[in-house]
Parts: C-alpha cells; sequence; structure tokens
C-alpha cells in the first residue's frame, strides 16, 4: 500500500478520534445532572469508545498490511523490544518492590510508635481517672464529716439556746413574782437607805417626776391606803398606756408595788413610798402650771375614791 495513504488515513482516524475526545469533554462541561443528561451522556460515551475502537484497529490493520508479511523483519524488531522492555520493567519492579518495602516497613515503625504513644496517654488517663475517683471519695468524706459537725453544732446551740431560755423565763418569773408581793415582804436589800436619804431622794423624784406620773402615783398611794382598786380607762382615759407603762416602770424601781388584773384593766397597789399627801402638795403646786385640765383629771381621781374635790384657783 502507498505510504502517503498510510499516513492519510492515519492522521484521519487520529483526528476523528480527537474530535469524539473533545465533544465527548464539552458535554461533561455542558450536561447538568438530571436523569435525562445523564443517560445521554452515557450514550455518547458509547459511541466514543467503539468510534476509538475501530479506528484503533483500523490504524493496527494499516500498519500489519504495510510493514507485515514474509521478508519484514518488523517481528524480529519487536521481539527484540519486547525483551528489552521485559528487562527494564524487571529492573524497575525490583527497585519499586525495594522502595515499597522500605516505605512499608516505614510505616510499620510509625504504627509501632504511635501504638505506644496511645498506650502511654491511655495508661496516663487511667492513672488520672484513679486520682479523680480518690479525690471524689475524699471529697464525699469531707462533706459527710462537715454535715455532721454542722448537724452537732446545731444541736449543741439549739441546747444551749432552749437552757438560756428556760433560765430567763424562769429568772423573769421570780422577779414578777417578787414585784407582786409587798414591799415589807420582798427580800431585804444589802442596803438600806436612811431616814434622811429616803427623804431626799422623795422630794428629788417628785420634782422630776412628769405631772401624769404624779397622778399615777397619786392614785396607787389612795389605793393602798383605802385598799381600793381603780381602774385605768376610767380615770386616765386620755394616757391610759403611759400611765401604765410609768408603774412598770416605777415597779421595776421598787418604788411602787402593784397587781394588774387584765380582764377589768384594774390597778391594785399594794405599796408605795410615797404618802398620798406628799403626792397631793406635789400635785397643787404643778395644777398652777398645767391649769385647769389637770385639775380635772386630779378631781377625776378624787372623786373615783370619794375625796373632796380640789378646790384651788388658778393664777
Amino acid at each position: 500500500m502507498n505510504i502517503t495513504v498510510n499516513i492519510v488515513l492515519i492522521i484521519s482516524a487520529t483526528l476523528i478520534a480527537l474530535a469524539a475526545i473533545v465533544c465527548d469533554f464539552l458535554a461533561e462541561r455542558k450536561f447538568s445532572d438530571s436523569p435525562e443528561r445523564r443517560l445521554s451522556k452515557k450514550i455518547i460515551k458509547v459511541h466514543r469508545n467503539y468510534i476509538a475502537g475501530f479506528l484503533g484497529f483500523a490504524i493496527i490493520m494499516l500498519l500489519t498490511a504495510n510493514y507485515g508479511g514474509p521478508g519484514n523483519e518488523i517481528f524480529t524488531y519487536l521481539s527484540f523490544g519486547s525483551t528489552l522492555t521485559s528487562l527494564v520493567l524487571s529492573i524497575l519492579a525490583i527497585f519499586v518492590t525495594v522502595h515499597s518495602s522500605a516505605d512499608l516497613y516505614k510505616q510499620f515503625t510509625r504504627i509501632d510508635s504511635a501504638t505506644e504513644t496511645i498506650n502511654n496517654v491511655y495508661r496516663q488517663i487511667d492513672s488520672t481517672l484513679m486520682v479523680l475517683r480518690n479525690v471524689e471519695s475524699n471529697l464525699q468524706n469531707t462533706s459527710d464529716g462537715i454535715s455532721g459537725q454542722l448537724n452537732t453544732i446545731v444541736e449543741q446551740f439549739d441546747q444551749k439556746l432552749q437552757t438560756r431560755m428556760t433560765e430567763t423565763q424562769n429568772e423573769i418569773s421570780r422577779k414578777l413574782e417578787s414585784m407582786n408581793k409587798p414591799i415589807d415582804q420582798r427580800p431585804s436589800q444589802a442596803f438600806a437607805p436612811s431616814t434622811e436619804v429616803l427623804e431626799a431622794f422623795k422630794k428629788g423624784f417628785i420634782s422630776l417626776t412628769s405631772a401624769s406620773g404624779l397622778l399615777a402615783l397619786y392614785a396607787c398611794a389612795l389605793s393602798k391606803e383605802k385598799s381600793k382598786v381603780f381602774e385605768l380607762s376610767k380615770i386616765f382615759m386620755t394616757n391610759e398606756l403611759y400611765t401604765f407603762g410609768f408603774l412598770i416602770a416605777c415597779s421595776s424601781a421598787g418604788i411602787v408595788n402593784f397587781t394588774h388584773d387584765q380582764t377589768n384593766n384594774k390597778i391594785s397597789c399594794a405599796g408605795i413610798v410615797f404618802s398620798s399627801q406628799e403626792l397631793y402638795d406635789a400635785i397643787k403646786s404643778a395644777a398652777q402650771k398645767y391649769g385647769s385640765d389637770y385639775v380635772n383629771r386630779v378631781n377625776a381621781i378624787n372623786e373615783d375614791f370619794d375625796i373632796d374635790l380640789l378646790q384651788i384657783q388658778i393664777k
């Protein structure tokens, strides 16, 4: 066959194969991922493959027809070339195998090192977990100990508080019982003032006592002298609470001794250091200062105890 014809046929087959490959590449870029596009793509690949296969087969047939046959040494050349290629590929395979073995050994060495590192980390983690368990156990024991100590402290505090409250209640009851006794029945004091000291105390106390306080002491003195109770809400309507508080303060100081009937709000005085006349004289002097309203309050007490009303000219 003419060499020119063979070259033209080979170039034509090559161009057709290149055209098929380019068309397949453009189709890959153009088509989307829809099912229809994927089916079209597969059909184009099938056509490309068998076209390239036919063209390759044609090229092989042309070369065989041109260079094959009796007297051609192409097969001798091909045999020699194949032998050399086999030798070269064998040598390359040996080098590749050695190189692969060395790489494989390095990989196994790295795996052993990584395994040892993992084992060390595991042992460290296990040791850390053991320490954490011990710490947790110690914390639990400490918490239990603190809870027990707190419970003990609370119990001791409650016992001491109950004891102190009981002692305080007993002391208050004892003092109230002592206050309700007449003055002459109270426990003797370590210090008994002389008559001069007592008179000076009485004068000083009367001079410093408020006007309402004088009326409360006057009513209490009359209650003792006449053995008669008086009702707070009746003769001390405007300042009943103040009068009761004043009498309690005087009772605490040992000046008066009285009992209070809470049901009827009545006072009964069993003892007082002042006489009604001493207080009455001080009240007359105070009446000049506080006016007719004060005189009316004095007369309310006199009227309750059946005493002549106070007649005084207010200056």
